[in-house]
């Protein structure tokens, strides 16, 4: 579908699906794509991922940038250390590998992670872990679209400050390092930049209600929602 095709009626629903995931992301520091792709998926393809991401980018910098105080640079350092390494990892690996089976594995890999996360020793913040992390993220992210979850499991026993400050600046560079990618191989133009732009009130409005949303995130909350989040995408990406 061009963008001339695009309804008024699409472009709301899509700004208010943008509004809603922002401001669970917003809250939390992870979400949004779980919230807005199957919403934005069947009103209009071309939303995902590149215009998405594109928008997203300005929520998880401004989300990033209204907490800066609590981002740890050593430990961002090596966040995008693995993140550089785990793309590369999966842009060579999503030549070899069946996109269906793929998904499979991740989603299965995630429901033990979460299983770990729950019965066994919780994860630390270390700089190593926050790069093996990454690089997850990053393998993920490259070849099914999915980053949020890897990198998230990191920070369930974080301060929710700190939570949303780094996963705000790490997919801050995620998202943004995506859309030059897509452009690169020719995905992402002048269609994609006006869908990115009608998604971006519903960025704006997800922002203006996060003051509201992260008042209701304490560290237990976070660590049950991040969980949950985590569940949700192994789930879907089994039965996907």
């Amino acid at each position: 579908m061009g963008v001339a095709d695009l309804s008024v009626t699409a472009a709301l629903i899509a700004t208010a699906a943008m509004a809603i995931g922002s401001a669970f992301q917003a809250a939390l520091g992870i979400g949004m794509a779980l919230v807005v792709v199957p919403i934005l998926a069947p009103v209009d393809p071309g939303f995902i991922p590149g215009p998405m991401l594109l928008a997203g980018s300005l929520l998880t910098a401004m989300t990033a940038h209204a907490e800066r105080d609590a981002i740890d640079t050593k430990g961002m350092g090596a966040s995008l250390v693995g993140l550089s390494a785990g793309t590369v990892i999966g842009a060579v690996a999503l030549r070899l590998a069946s996109g269906h089976d793929v998904s499979r594995v991740f989603g299965l890999l995630l429901l033990v992670a979460v299983l770990i996360s729950v019965f066994g020793k919780p994860v630390a913040m270390s700089a190593r872990n926050l790069m093996l992390a990454a690089g997850a993220s990053g393998v993920m992210g490259t070849m099914i679209g999915v980053h949020g979850p890897a990198m998230s499991l990191v920070f369930q026993g974080a301060e929710p400050k700190t939570a949303r400050a780094m996963l705000g600046a790490f997919f801050t560079v995620a998202y943004l390092g995506g859309v030059v990618a897509l452009a690169l191989v020719g995905l992402f133009g002048k269609s994609e930049i006006i869908r990115a732009i009608i998604l971006l009130p519903g960025v704006v409005a997800g922002l203006a209600l996060a003051p509201l949303t992260r008042r209701l995130i304490d560290r237990r909350r976070l660590r049950v929602a991040i969980l949950a989040v985590a569940t949700i995408s192994g789930v879907l990406l089994i039965v996907k």
